[in-house]
């Protein structure tokens, strides 16, 4: 299992298609989940208000549905309880990968931004990240191992390897230069040379995957971008907001994207082919190919003709 953290700063919230959330909560953050299915995704939330704003404001927002209110302040620091409809894309999809799910009290906007944090397989976390990242872009993004088993300390090593790379520590193995040598751990610890070495490996491995392993460089396929992309219109008509200001922002949004990303989608089939120069630029075909698609959608302006 993996964790994987998005954070946009309140600025760019701002600028995003639910850019409008920020003129009517202070705080808002993710308790529970009380049905999840793709399109109807209902939550417990706890809701500060901004000055002058009440929960009958949530509808002004085209991704969230207000439904009933659960538990009501008593005094204006306090804050409402409440029960929502998500309808966003990224909500409906993190929905309809069975298998990722958002984690409560991580999951809040507040002064600094958007804190959006979410657990399952890493295979379904690169989809999900990948997509994330063309849809709204985070300015940053970090990711985990976690653990489940009871008693584990949800670390990134587990008990034996920590131990051994505090040892390696307090021996002046990572320090530059060396204080110690491979060798040398071994035979204090009268074990062989050749154990070490592979136990400090597999260490700095799992510490370097554990910290680089963002999952912001994540390439989808032009086929599985053109199938996510026919998925949202299809749900957003379903839902009744394909015709909203703001799903063609966030529409708008995923074109820029999606062409800002080009440059590394091609040096990526670069590195993946090699010399076969006429699988790499059908690919980026492809690729140019969803822009000319998004560009449809928006011409379009959701009509019940519109090319899908």
């Amino acid at each position: 299992m993996r964790e994987v953290t998005f954070f946009w700063k309140l600025n760019r919230v701002e600028h995003l298609d639910i850019g409008s959330v920020v003129k009517i909560f202070r705080r808002i953050e993710f308790l529970s989940y009380v049905k999840r299915v793709p399109k109807d995704v209902r939550c417990l939330m706890k809701c500060h208000f901004a000055d002058g704003k009440g929960p009958e404001d949530i509808d002004d927002l085209y991704f969230l549905d207000y439904l009933e209110t659960i538990v009501k302040p008593d005094s204006p620091d306090e804050p409402y309880i409440l029960m929502v409809r998500f309808k966003h894309s990224l909500t409906n999809l993190n929905a309809r990968t069975n298998g990722t799910s958002a984690v409560p009290n991580e999951c809040f906007l507040d002064g600094e931004g958007l804190r959006y944090t979410i657990q399952g397989p890493k295979l379904k976390l690169r989809l999900f990240s990948g997509l994330a990242r063309l849809i709204a872009k985070p300015d940053r993004v970090s990711a985990r191992s976690i653990h489940t088993s009871l008693g584990n300390n949800n670390g990134t090593l587990s008990s034996r390897q920590m131990k051994l790379a505090k040892f390696a520590y307090d021996k002046g193995y990572f320090e530059i230069p060396k204080r110690t040598r491979i060798s040398d751990l071994a035979d204090e610890l009268g074990l062989a040379r050749a154990t070490v070495s592979e136990h400090m490996a597999k260490i700095e491995s799992t510490v370097m995957d554990d910290m680089f392993s963002s999952l912001n460089g994540v390439y989808l396929s032009p086929e599985s971008i053109r199938e996510s992309i026919e998925t949202m219109v299809i749900e957003a008509r379903d839902i009744g907001f394909s015709d909203t200001d703001g799903f063609r922002e966030m529409m708008r949004n995923m074109r820029v994207n999606l062409e800002d990303e080009l440059p590394a989608q091609e040096l990526y089939l670069q590195k993946l082919h090699r010399s076969d120069d006429e699988l790499i630029q059908a690919s980026m075909e492809e690729h140019r190919h969803n822009l000319s698609h998004i560009d449809e959608i928006l011409r379009s302006k959701e009509s019940p003709t519109a090319t899908i």
